[in-house]
């Protein structure tokens, strides 16, 4: 069950609101309103809060035909949720009042605090000390308040309560919610919760989320943030929530910073979205790229089960919109059900000779509810499905509303165990939608909003067949070495570095089981000569120097050398080059490899502000930043955090061989992660560091080049 403490928020027996007012434009007035009356729209006191509410305000009188206390202290009831709607300097020192009465959840509506300066940051301090002194736990300030539907519940100042639903809303923004509240009026649906939290100066989103992953009214979270005051924790309680039920979450001003500046390639592919898509990715969370798909999903999510699979059956009377939602199903991640011989010929029975004989199942212009019923019954038996999209276009023989209806009798007679979703194009705005709604079949005005919230589903059931928990797995790895990396570091530190040298990454790396390509150092041309004679042709030939960063860019490799000449000569060049790009720089030696040649992939760690150590895989190369085809994750990673992030590069096909190239072992991948996951979770030295390329070779995984950027 939810916790107590935090109850009377959601489920008070009395409620009182300090600033009530008689004035109908005031905040004040809307809460007790909207307590007694439920909303703007009704004057029935049956709508409202069923317990007592009281109206606070030392003028004492009536308002809306309710008596007015002057005080908390003149409450002879029930009380344990207090609305504070009055100036901010008064709030302090209410906080002690609600102590006194013994109520300890609050809600301050109130502005004027952190958000305007020192002044108010002073106020805030002050509200939150009395808060922590005596017990009392506080929603806000600058905030739209709390809504229960399940309990009749408007303890806000917006213009409409919900209807009651399985969505449960968490948002920094109180506008949001309430445009939600008239969007989910108007599609029939409803929230088991909103939770506007405002400043967030004391009660948090980890702790709301919490409370709605463990609330039976709620079946599936929407949130939305525009920061978190403790990231980390709000990941962890996402990830909590998210192994229990659907979370969908949007995030405001993920494009407001860019990339942060930054030594390695990593960190220069670091944005700040990278981290909170990361996070979310690996929480389990659908993370919507606009309202449009945060209410889309959670609609879905809130009334249909997951997907068993992504392989979709489209229902449709027309063509064009078929071929449309085929194209919006590869963009989802879904695949179009190839129907098995046996699903053909039942709808040859129930179809006309001139159906589509394919998925989309054209079910042909002049369909009727009953071809319509006829065919979703055998879709819904149908092994090869996991989930179906029935489309209807209005033609001058359709019939909408009993069309609406025979598919809803169809999903109630076919023992359904995939998800149905609908879309009736161009019939926004009247009762066929509505009538679907409330059966627990989303409808949607465009097929591709139908198509993108089935991708949610299939999603959600991919994310509950991971077999993995959610703790990390660095135990079932070999530890790294860490006296070899204290020692790295030393050296490196007493050097004057903070990019570690090649010699010293390659060997910090090494600690951590990293397989690199044979490789030795020599200072100068005739030393180089020699260890390349040693390691074999065709080598490669790097320079050492601390002033260089990226020795591609200044001149400072050279590939394919094949005999002691070639070396010499490589020797040379790097040294004109690398003295013409970077003046001065301190040419310390070079660094011969045994040429290693593959796919290219990079895999690094940067330090994100909010959460900590970011791992990072992609394909890699001198054109890492060009392509930009990575995928990020949180330290510490679970091994199906790892399988993830693998699955996320685009470049798939030259994983898996394309053009005779070698074939990824991907657990081989996801070793080299965990391996380096431990390395940073264990080390918090190293700030970031790059492994690129890492060689996809025909004997497995190769390192060649490594930086390793200190604190």
């Amino acid at each position: 069950m939810p916790d107590a403490a935090l109850t009377p928020f959601f489920a008070p027996t009395g409620v009182a609101v300090v600033g009530a007012s008689a004035r109908p434009e005031s905040v004040g007035h809307a809460l007790l309103r909207n307590l007694l009356f439920g909303g703007a729209g009704s004057t029935e006191r049956s709508a409202g809060f069923p317990g007592p509410v009281y109206a606070v305000n030392p003028k004492g009188g009536a308002i809306l035909d309710h008596p007015v206390l002057t005080s908390l202290a003149a409450i002879d009831g029930p009380l344990d949720l207090v609305l504070i709607a009055v100036p901010g300097r008064h709030v302090p020192g209410l906080i002690d009042q609600c102590a006194d009465r013994d109520v300890r959840c609050v809600i301050v509506i109130s502005a004027g605090f952190a958000e305007v300066g020192a002044e108010g940051k002073a106020l805030q301090d002050a509200m939150l000390a009395r808060g922590a002194a005596r017990g009392v736990r506080i929603i806000g300030p600058n905030c739209l308040g709390v809504m229960r539907p399940e309990r009749g519940l408007n303890a806000s100042f917006g213009a409409a309560a919900p209807r009651r639903g399985g969505i449960g809303l968490l948002s920094q923004s109180g506008a949001l919610i309430t445009g939600i509240i008239s969007y989910a009026e108007q599609e029939r649906f409803g929230l088991s919760t909103a939770v506007s939290l405002g400043a967030k100066a004391d009660i948090d989103d980890e702790e709301i989320l919490d409370w709605l992953a463990d609330d039976p009214e709620t079946t599936v979270i929407t949130l939305y943030a525009e920061s978190f005051t403790r990231p980390r924790a709000v990941y962890e309680a996402l990830r909590r929530a998210a192994a229990r039920k659907p979370v969908v979450a949007i995030k405001g001003g993920a494009s407001a910073a860019g990339a942060k500046a930054a030594s390695s390639h990593t960190g220069a592919l670091t944005g700040s979205n990278a981290a909170y898509r990361a996070a979310f990715a690996q929480a389990g969370v659908q993370y919507a790229g606009d309202i449009g798909e945060l209410m889309g999903w959670s609609r879905a999510l809130a009334s249909q089960p997951p997907a068993p699979g992504p392989r979709l059956a489209i229902v449709t009377n027309a063509g064009g919109p078929g071929v449309l939602s085929a194209d919006a199903a590869s963009r989802h991640g879904l695949t179009l059900a190839t129907l098995t011989p046996l699903t053909i010929a039942a709808l040859n029975e129930v179809l006309p000779d001139v159906w589509s004989h394919n998925n989309p199942v054209d079910v042909i212009g002049d369909a009727t509810p009953e071809r319509y019923r006829d065919a979703l019954n055998i879709l819904g038996r149908a092994p090869e499905v996991d989930g179906v999209v029935v489309i209807m276009t209005v033609q001058a023989m359709t019939a909408p509303l009993e069309t609406a209806r025979a598919i809803a009798d169809a999903h109630a007679e076919s023992s359904w165990n995939k998800p149905l979703l609908a879309s009736f194009l161009g019939l926004v705005g009247t009762e066929v939608g509505t009538f679907l709604d409330a059966r627990g079949i989303p409808e949607t005005n465009l097929p591709e909003e139908a198509i993108s919230a089935m991708g949610a589903l299939v999603r959600r059931g991919e994310h509950l067949r991971r077999t993995e928990p959610a703790a990390t797995t660095h135990d079932r790895l070999p530890a790294p070495d860490l006296d070899v990396v204290r020692r790295c570091v030393a050296r490196g530190r007493a050097g004057g570095q903070t990019n570690l040298d090649l010699g010293l990454a390659t060997e910090l790396l090494g600690a951590a089981g990293l397989r690199y390509n044979r490789s030795r150092t020599a200072t100068d041309e005739d030393a180089a000569v020699a260890v390349a004679t040693d390691i074999g042709f065709p080598v490669v030939v790097k320079v050492i120097s601390p002033d260089v960063l990226h020795k591609s860019d200044v001149g400072g490799v050279v590939l394919d050398v094949i005999d002691a000449d070639g070396v010499r000569a490589a020797c040379a060049s790097i040294r004109e080059r690398v003295g013409r790009h970077v003046p001065g720089a301190n040419i310390s030696g070079f660094t011969i490899e045994e040429q290693v040649k593959g796919t290219e992939i990079i895999v690094g760690v940067s330090r994100d502000h909010d959460f900590g150590p970011l791992l990072m895989v992609g394909m890699g190369g001198v054109f890492v930043e060009v392509y930009k085809d990575v995928s990020f994750g949180l330290v510490p990673l679970t091994r199906a955090d790892a399988h993830r992030m693998i699955g996320e590069i685009r470049a798939q096909p030259l994983l898996d061989g394309a053009r005779g190239r070698p074939v990824l072992d991907r657990d081989e991948l996801v070793e080299v992660l965990m391996r380096i996951s431990a390395l940073v979770d264990a080390f918090g030295d190293i700030a970031e560091l790059d492994v690129n390329p890492l060689v996809l070779t025909e004997s497995g995984l190769v390192a060649i080049d490594a930086r390793v950027i200190l604190s």
